[in-house]
């Protein structure tokens, strides 16, 4: 028996059991899990199908996965994931006001116009809907993985909240993550600098042995539980977390001497 088609999505594979995408994942649910707190149902959607959301028995909640990679949306498939939409973020083939939650793992640095991605994604969501994003942060950081992944951009957080803002949310809160990986990362960039030693182009994050493997997870569930607390300073990835404001309606009372130039004028030629 030949094993199927799986060997052209081993880079897939790799990324979504490496732990990044693992603590990635983690942090996405965390936020589902607590934009639905209380709700009998909801809708949420999982841009780029990095949270790879399934909601198991009879239920009340609806998940969409959304990404604009055949690739993805094909091995996602084969993994046996549902409700799977091919859509660019810019343009995204939802309703308006039909979604409760959206997360978003490293998307935002791939769209051409990230203000457009995130004006879209304000018009599906909910009043008081929940928008999670992470990007990776830092221009400083840029590599040739950045490149080969086609991003656009990084993001400090100053840039990110300007940015979700002016596109009309109202930033909840926002952290850099990753902590534990920010001085290597940095290293390696300026020992490229240096040598003009050229990096793997061909994975995001090499596979470490297991027990790295498992270092690594654990250190980044640490920095998720300490993010319940405190803002982490610096990292290779920014996560922001975001409401889309509802609508209100204030009644204003006026005071009783505009109330009085706002009345009707006299008859011409009164006294």
């Amino acid at each position: 028996m030949t094993t199927p088609v799986y060997s052209e999505f081993d880079d897939l594979r790799r990324e979504s059991e490496s732990w990044w995408y693992r603590a990635r994942r983690t942090l996405l649910r965390e936020a589902v899990s607590q934009a639905l707190h209380g709700k009998r149902e909801g809708c949420v959607v999982d841009l780029g199908c990095a949270a790879q959301l399934e909601f198991d028995g009879p239920a009340l909640f609806r998940s969409c996965n959304i990404s604009a990679s055949l690739k993805t949306l094909a091995y996602r498939q084969i993994e046996g994931d549902t409700n799977l939409v091919c859509s660019r973020i810019e343009e995204l083939a939802l309703a308006s006001n039909s979604v409760d939650a959206i997360v978003a793992g490293d998307i935002l640095q791939s769209c051409t116009d990230d203000l457009a991605a995130l004006r879209e994604m304000r018009r599906v969501l909910k009043d008081g809907g929940l928008l999670c994003l992470t990007v990776p942060a830092y221009s400083f950081l840029w590599g040739e993985d950045d490149e080969t992944r086609g991003h656009q951009r990084r993001y400090t957080i100053s840039e990110l909240r300007r940015k979700v803002n002016t596109c009309g949310f109202h930033v909840h809160r926002a952290s850099y993550f990753v902590a534990s990986a920010f001085v290597p990362m940095a290293v390696g960039r300026v020992a490229k600098d240096i040598f003009h030693k050229s990096i793997a182009r061909h994975e995001h994050y090499p596979r470490p042995a297991r027990i790295g493997d498992a270092v690594m997870s654990a250190v980044l569930d640490g920095e998720r539980h300490l993010m319940h607390y405190i803002n982490l300073p610096f990292g290779t990835r920014v996560v922001c977390w975001a409401l889309k404001p509802a609508l209100v309606t204030e009644a204003v009372t006026l005071p009783a001497w505009e109330r009085k130039w706002a009345a009707r004028p006299l008859a011409q030629g009164s006294s």
